[in-house]
């Protein structure tokens, strides 16, 4: 299993953070097969079976 994270610098969590969230989360599950999504604060963790 693998794990992409992504580490956000943001003094506010605004409309547009919350945008991209979602953005990275429905690519992470419709383009690579993601098996869980975590976004915390300023880090999102997707899991992954394989890297393609």
């Amino acid at each position: 299993m693998y794990a992409v994270i992504f580490k956000a610098i943001a003094n506010q969590q605004d409309s547009d953070y919350s945008k991209m969230v979602k953005v990275m989360r429905e690519l992470a599950f419709e383009k690579y097969n993601c098996q869980d999504f975590l976004a915390v604060q300023e880090v999102a963790i997707s899991h992954t079976n394989s890297l393609n």
